[in-house]
């Protein structure tokens, strides 16, 4: 199904990408029905799009009822458009008939990688950036279940009023492919890093600038309290997740994005970076080893649970 329409470029200053095209009602209405009856429940929907001469496939996001589809500078820029271009959207939704239920199969238990409980060290690792990694890479790493394949890295970048139950899996997982780039090797505007080793991918680091961060910058007492800091300065980025693939855990992995990260955000302008580790447990955030190891300071400490480690370029 094919859905041509002239939109108007609009920006949003939320979480990148940061210029959408709304889709007229009429033409959201039509989506809208498609994909239910595809059977689409969790509200974002795949598509794709061409601009020009331009294909690509994308998300389209769920607001007021209808939808945005998002603009990738990747795509915008070559193109000249900004806020209050008009463009002309040509929309392809390959909708697939919902499936009949079959009964349950009979489980057969999958094996995981186990790996070994060797020490990795930052000369075994391949570290590249997130889009010039493969989106079925980061997806292994990120693995079916538990928090990680609940979350996909949105907790500091929602929206007020959202959370993981409204948003769903799918949605927040097309997000991060989105801020990732992945696969995307031309896109200098990624949002992280990953970890292969011998080939395998094993571990995945949040870095972006601090203020792409909605929910750190408006919930969260960490990293403000006792501090004087601009929110809105884009020239301190911010460490704020590490994933550790099941069966290459607590052997060096996240130490080494921890280093990674650093390096990376200085090679793209950053003139800080910093990261707020749990002095409890670690979790997603880091542990405050973690961060010292990999040259950060500790600057402040917001409470009895957490540190914020800073690097000054």
């Amino acid at each position: 199904m094919d859905q041509e329409f002239v939109g108007e470029v609009i920006e949003w200053r939320g979480p990148a990408p940061y210029y959408f095209v709304p889709v007229p009602e009429e033409e959201s209405a039509v989506l809208r029905g498609a994909a239910s009856a595809a059977g689409y429940g969790w509200g974002m929907l795949p598509i794709r799009v061409r601009v020009g001469s331009t294909e690509w496939k994308t998300s389209l996001w769920q607001k007021d009822g209808g939808y945005l589809l998002p603009l990738k500078d990747a795509v915008r820029k070559p193109a000249g458009l900004d806020a209050g271009d008009a463009v002309d959207i040509r929309l392809m939704f390959d909708a697939q008939p919902r499936r009949q239920k079959r009964p349950p199969a009979k489980r057969v238990p999958v094996p995981r990688p186990t790996g070994s409980r060797e020490p990795v060290t930052a000369e075994q690792l391949t570290i590249v950036p997130a889009n010039e990694a493969a989106w079925e890479d980061l997806r292994a790493v990120f693995g079916t279940a538990g928090e990680t394949a609940r979350c996909w890295c949105q907790r500091f970048r929602m929206l007020p009023k959202e959370s993981w139950a409204s948003e769903g899996p799918e949605e927040l997982a097309a997000r991060l492919r989105d801020q990732t780039a992945c696969g995307n090797r031309k896109a200098r505007a990624t949002s992280g890093l990953v970890a292969y080793l011998d080939g395998e991918p094993v571990g995945w680091c949040a870095v972006a600038p601090r203020a792409d961060h909605p929910r750190l910058l408006r919930d969260f007492r960490v990293p403000w309290l006792g501090r004087t800091e601009d929110k809105a300065d884009t020239t301190v980025w911010a460490v704020t997740c590490f994933v550790t693939r099941v069966g290459y855990r607590r052997r060096g992995v996240g130490r080494a994005l921890a280093r990674a990260a650093a390096g990376f955000a200085r090679e793209r302008g950053a003139r800080a970076v910093e990261g707020y580790p749990d002095l409890v447990d670690g979790g997603f955030v880091g542990t405050l080893a973690m961060f010292a190891d990999a040259g950060y300071a500790e600057v402040n400490r917001p409470g009895t649970r957490r540190a914020v480690m800073h690097i000054d370029f």
